[in-house]
């Protein structure tokens, strides 16, 4: 039985796209806030990776969910 890696890309449907989009579109507005309001520096760029990393995983979460 082949089992497919967690490596390979995975197909998305339209509901998981729209939700993907929306988490982006949230992401990219705090992105924004926190370049706006934090000051330049090492906090600021660990917030901005740690942000970029959250959306990742999030999207991940949406794409490998198993939907009947």
């Amino acid at each position: 039985v082949y089992n497919m890696s967690r490596l390979m890309p995975k197909e998305v449907n339209k509901e998981q796209m729209k939700r993907i989009q929306d988490l982006n579109t949230a992401a990219r507005y705090l992105e924004y806030r926190i370049n706006e309001l934090c000051p330049k520096g090492r906090e600021r760029k660990i917030a901005l990776q740690w942000l970029e990393e959250v959306v990742m995983w999030a999207n991940k979460a949406i794409a490998r969910e198993e939907l009947s």
